[in-house]
């Protein structure tokens, strides 16, 4: 690339360390990530590995029932689902498309959940790049958008310290709607959601895929492995234990942007930095 490149990742870099962001290895890391806030305390979740906490824990968790999930219908296949977007021609009236059969077809009503908006996707149809996240937390499900939480103000920070913008990106979750008490997505759920999160993936067609935590890590490599064995190298998917059609695409997981809210030390924020850093190299983003 350009000087005009490297001068941009430059100011790039300035600019997060001003903001308090060290994902950028230069200069001395700041101890916090917002100067004027301590990292917030997230309850521990009793026999929940530390990266299924995602953003939703962060925000106050209403007063809900517990919920059982219902008995559910077959999951929808990708062909018919596909068949809703098929003859629209440019990828975001494809997306529309898939959210309004997402819509019709209401998977989320398998088990009951509390939520106002559904929380679809949002980006560059066309982008390289797609983080996929877990499920939506109540700031999400107020506004209907993903990761606008304090997650999704970290997550922001990151994307811009690769020299990209959110809108240059693609960002979904593997569910569309929040789950009752902000609860990590079951199988079942996630089963039931995955065939719209895998048409997704198909219409953006992104080169690479970074995986949010353990949930969507899980669905998407088909794996139960720990995020200490899964990060820091990329992955296929469609992984073999996941048989689906579609192309295959380079997935790196890394720590949901929630964990590093909550486990905010240097080695943490090391260890994601270098995930993003290996997918900018893979997508020729810090390349003279």
């Amino acid at each position: 690339m350009s000087s005009d490149f490297n001068a941009i990742l430059a100011q790039h870099a300035k600019t997060t360390q001003l903001l308090g962001v060290d994902f950028l290895p230069v200069g001395t890391p700041p101890n916090e990530l917002l100067q004027s806030e301590q990292a917030p305390q997230i309850p521990d979740h009793p026999g929940v590995e530390p990266q299924l906490v995602t953003s939703s824990t962060i925000e106050a968790k209403p007063s809900q029932p517990d919920f059982a999930l219902k008995a559910h219908a077959p999951v929808a296949s990708s062909e018919s689902i596909r068949e809703a977007y098929e003859s629209h021609s440019d990828p975001q009236s494809k997306l529309d498309a898939l959210r309004e059969k997402y819509i019709t077809d209401a998977p989320h009503a398998q088990f009951i959940t509390s939520f106002n908006n559904i929380v679809f996707g949002e980006g560059d149809p066309q982008a390289e790049l797609m983080f996929v996240g877990e499920a939506p937390g109540q700031q999400e499900d107020e506004t209907g958008r993903p990761f606008v939480g304090r997650a999704g103000q970290l997550l922001d920070k990151m994307i811009i310290a690769m020299g990209l913008s959110r809108e240059s990106v693609y960002i979904a979750n593997v569910l569309k709607t929040r789950p009752p008490n902000n609860a990590t997505p079951t199988q079942d759920e996630a089963a039931a959601c995955a065939p719209y999160l895998y048409e997704q993936i198909r219409i953006v067609n992104p080169k690479v895929i970074v995986t949010l935590g353990l949930p969507a890590t899980h669905l998407l490599l088909g794996t139960t492995q720990p995020m200490r064995s899964l990060r820091g190298s990329f992955h296929t998917f469609p992984s073999t234990n996941t048989p689906i059609d579609l192309p295959q695409i380079d997935l790196m997981p890394t720590y949901h942007p929630a964990y590093l809210l909550r486990s905010y030390t240097e080695d943490n924020r090391r260890k994601v930095w270098s995930d993003l850093t290996a997918v900018m190299e893979r997508l020729g983003l810090n390349k003279t």
